[in-house]
């Protein structure tokens, strides 16, 4: 009788040379291309893909394909660093609630009960509208939901680990709760929290794309994907690339992480 064979993580190892790739793009091209994706040049407006411009330029002659990489890179440092402030806050709020139990524990599933119950898109809208456009303003409009998936999916792994017979031991011999964290527990919800920060990533970077796409993300000349959509809108059906191909890029990149994320939750251990 063989024993069992875990499955190859085909769409884990995908999926990061998906997001690998992209990234390495918004990286190289900026700095590779000879073309500036800030600068208007109006005499090279809507040219088609050709020699000089790889995907053409947009309707005030910039290099589409530099402009989609240098976009990339905010959108991608926007959504890591939602995804960062989340997760430490996600992180913290758990592992001190699945501790203590009682009171704060009762709190943490009240506040995140309430939390999921609010429309989370109309109250980033709310948020960001009556923030001046920038960086802090795509954080706070993000922040305030997303702490709530990782913190319940932390509080349970301390609390399965607070149970354990190694746990009890170390908490009668006198340890201190926030040793108890350091080095006992909190090791144990480590992995939980990178899987959902790895899915959170996904979701914030569609969700401050749409902010952008919607108005109310980076002021110009700061752009982002959801800002180029924006911008290709009135052009969508003389040059449908300029909306087209930002468009793809998110789509490739959640895609990756999406499958990154996936990956990471069937290799977790169940239960």
């Amino acid at each position: 009788m063989t024993g069992h064979r875990p499955r190859r993580p085909a769409g884990g190892v995908a999926g990061a040379l998906l997001f690998g790739a992209v990234v390495l793009f918004c990286l190289a091209a900026p700095v590779l291309s000879p073309h500036d994706p800030y600068r208007p040049d109006l005499a090279r407006a809507l040219l088609p893909a050709g020699g000089e411009h790889w995907l053409g330029t947009d309707q005030l002659g910039r290099d589409l394909l530099t402009r989609t990489a240098a976009a990339g890179r905010t959108s991608l440092l926007l959504a890591a660093a939602v995804t960062a402030v989340t997760t430490a806050a996600g992180t913290v709020a758990g592992a001190v609630a699945g501790l203590a139990g009682g009171r704060l524990d009762r709190l943490l599933r009240s506040a995140a009960a309430v939390a999921l119950a609010l429309p989370g898109l109309t109250l980033a809208l709310a948020l960001a509208g009556v923030l001046p456009p920038g960086f802090t303003a795509v954080l706070a409009a993000l922040v305030p939901l997303g702490w709530v998936s990782c913190a319940l999916v932390v509080r349970a792994a301390v609390v399965r680990a607070a149970a354990s017979g190694h746990v009890l031991a170390v908490r009668a011999m006198g340890a201190s709760p926030f040793y108890l964290l350091r080095r006992t527990i909190l090791p144990h919800a480590v992995g939980p929290a990178l899987t959902v920060a790895t899915g959170d990533m996904a979701k914030s970077l569609v969700a401050a794309t749409s902010l952008s796409f919607l108005g109310i993300g980076l002021p110009p000349p700061e752009v982002d994907w959801g800002g180029m959509v924006s911008e290709a809108t009135a052009l969508l059906v003389v040059t449908p690339r300029l909306a087209a191909v930002p468009a793809l890029a998110l789509a490739l990149t959640s895609l990756g992480v999406t499958l990154m994320a996936d990956a990471l939750r069937e290799a977790r251990p169940a239960g």
